[in-house]
């Protein structure tokens, strides 16, 4: 009966749902909502750090963008649910009130229609899923894109668009964040270039980023980082798709030990009426080197197969509601049940709203 109420209220919120068009700045955006059931466990890496049983309103952002015949300018503001420290006390407060983080800004100039060149706080261009949850198949991320992919990074970009079969970009940071969500704001040089483009009903992308950022906790000093992505899409039809994409990275501090972890993945999604039915595979390797919030969370395990089944309904253009079912096997018991014991097996269940503008 709850879970009812809130699709009630929902789609009354999403009927007066439309983007904005403000001086020529188009503002569009999300709120997503979920409620999570852990069943086995008490939490699954890189699930946003799922509750067990409790509402809650999920990353959240508003977007907002304009462009001229020379002119380019994008911003995104963000709410995430990530409890941090604010006291220092015995008695120290946490809190997750951090609307209004503003993660991404890009300014660009356009001096020939297709060459953009830029400054601002760059969210990467490597990874299969958009950070806008209201463009992915799935509601939540796949572990590559929250794990393995750089994040947000400070620095200078070009970009050439030659056409719909290839567009080109580089980027240099000097201040990055490895992984999608949060800052270090620490000193970096570190690189990235990739390409993608259209041919038909295939869509491709392939990026490499390398260079030198901040070792990680509990290191000092620097630490080579690269990463890889390449992924391809087809369309087979109007209801049929599938994807593939394989992740790497490598990190190699100047006092620690180096890591190494992948993760090949393939995707498949069938539309009926306004459902969209999809299924995310993921094999990850060296999975005792990756780190959420920048703690390490699988242990010792080395493989972890992870898999996501999902029903994606669109009650109308301005809501969609997910029943997403994941589970994760480990080949060492990295996981916590409910009892407290040790086990290699993980499982998450979420309803999900998503409102988008």
């Amino acid at each position: 009966m709850r879970i009812f109420k809130i699709l009630a209220f929902m789609t009354l919120a999403a009927s007066f749902a439309n983007a904005a068009d403000i001086g020529g700045i188009t503002v569009n955006g999300e709120i997503a909502f979920d409620y999570n059931f852990l069943p086995d466990t008490t939490s699954v890496p890189f699930s946003g750090s799922a509750p067990y049983e409790t509402y809650r309103i999920n990353t959240s952002q508003i977007l907002a963008k304009k462009e001229t015949e020379q002119f380019y300018v994008l911003a995104r503001l963000v709410y995430t649910p990530t409890t941090y420290v604010t006291a220092t006390t015995p008695s120290e407060v946490k809190s997750t009130n951090n609307l209004g983080m503003v993660d991404q800004v890009e300014v660009y100039y356009k001096p020939l229609p297709n060459l953009y060149i830029g400054a601002g706080r760059f969210l990467t261009t490597m990874g299969y899923e958009s950070v806008l949850r209201s463009e992915n198949l799935f509601y939540g991320y796949s572990i590559a894109f929250q794990g393995i992919t750089p994040g947000y990074g400070e620095g200078l970009r070009a970009r050439y668009v030659m056409s719909d079969l290839l567009t080109a970009t580089v980027s240099t940071y000097n201040q990055s964040k490895y992984n999608i969500y949060g800052d270090d704001y620490t000193p970096t040089k570190t690189t990235e270039l990739s390409a993608n483009g259209a041919f038909g009903n295939l869509q491709w992308f392939a990026g490499y980023f390398f260079g030198k950022d901040s070792a990680l906790s509990p290191t000092t000093g620097t630490a080579e980082n690269t990463s890889s992505n390449i992924w391809a899409s087809y369309r087979i039809n109007d209801s049929w798709m599938i994807a593939a994409m394989y992740d790497s990275k490598t990190y190699k501090p100047d006092n620690d030990v180096a890591g190494w972890s992948d993760d090949l993945g393939v995707v498949v999604n069938y539309k009926l009426w306004n459902n969209s039915f999809s299924a995310r595979y993921e094999m990850v390797r060296g999975a005792m080197h990756l780190r959420e919030f920048d703690t390490l969370v699988y242990g010792n395990a080395d493989k972890v197969n992870s898999l996501t089944l999902n029903d994606k309904i669109e009650l109308n253009p301005n809501l969609n509601v997910y029943v997403e079912y994941r589970t994760d096997h480990a080949d060492e018991k990295c996981f916590t049940d409910t009892d407290g014991n040790s086990t290699e097996n993980a499982q998450l269940l979420t309803l999900g709203v998503l409102a988008k503008f």
